[in-house]
């Protein structure tokens, strides 16, 4: 019988990295920077997934155009730097378990917001670069969560059909996607967003702590 699942789009910020207040401090720092006051910092979280500028959108509901374009590059400009990438750290058991699902033949896609050389970056410094097998980022698509661009592009180049593809992410945003793309889903509990709002859009799967997706893809199917 084949394994249930073949290919996995994973999220990065919340799923595999620990970002949330490292991010958070670097939306309000850029809105400081520009002149701006800081924003409540859970609107922020909830928030991230989105492409940068609808975070700053929502950070500053009444900020024209230009000004969403300013802070974006202002914001890029910082995270783009080593400085900035060498303070991720990943959550527990995330490398033995991509290690794990390696060994176990999955083919391992990131899903991010971020851009894909940052995320690169980022990959590499937490040592686990060589265990991913693409990074489609922000501007890899047209269109960024919860649109299924990602989804449909990580498809296309594993030729892995919907019923054999789960999207693993910690926001409505990333199950949002994964339903939009009619793949399965699986929503992390520890991440930005809250687990009444994951519960909400009804998941697939829900593990509380990354080690636990050995036991979602376990399970197999009759092909």
């Amino acid at each position: 019988m084949p394994k249930r699942f073949e290919l996995l789009v994973v999220d990065l910020d919340g799923t595999l990295v620990n970002s949330q207040a490292l991010l958070v401090g670097l939306v309000n720092d850029t809105l400081v920077a520009q002149g701006l006051p800081a924003t409540d910092g859970r609107l922020i979280a909830t928030a991230i997934g989105l492409p940068l500028d609808e975070v700053f959108r929502r950070a500053l509901p009444r900020g024209s155009a230009a000004t969403i374009d300013e802070l974006c590059a202002r914001y890029r400009r910082r995270a783009d730097t080593q400085e900035f990438v060498r303070q991720f750290r990943l959550f527990a058991g995330v490398v033995s378990t991509l290690a794990h699902l390696r060994r176990d033949g999955l083919r391992l896609v990131i899903g991010t917001s971020k851009g894909r050389a940052t995320s690169l970056d980022i990959l590499t410094h937490c040592g686990i670069a060589d265990m991913i097998d693409e990074v489609i980022g922000g501007d890899s698509v047209a269109r960024g969560k919860p649109h299924p661009e990602m989804v449909e592009q990580a498809r296309r180049l594993f030729t892995a059909p919907a019923e054999r593809t789960l999207v693993v992410g910690d926001t409505t945003f990333d199950m949002e996607m994964g339903k939009a793309a009619g793949v399965a889903t699986c929503a992390v509990t520890y991440g930005m967003h809250t687990l009444e709002a994951l519960r909400a859009l009804r998941p697939d799967f829900l593990i509380d702590r990354f080690e636990a997706l050995r036991d979602v893809l376990a399970s197999k199917v009759d092909s």
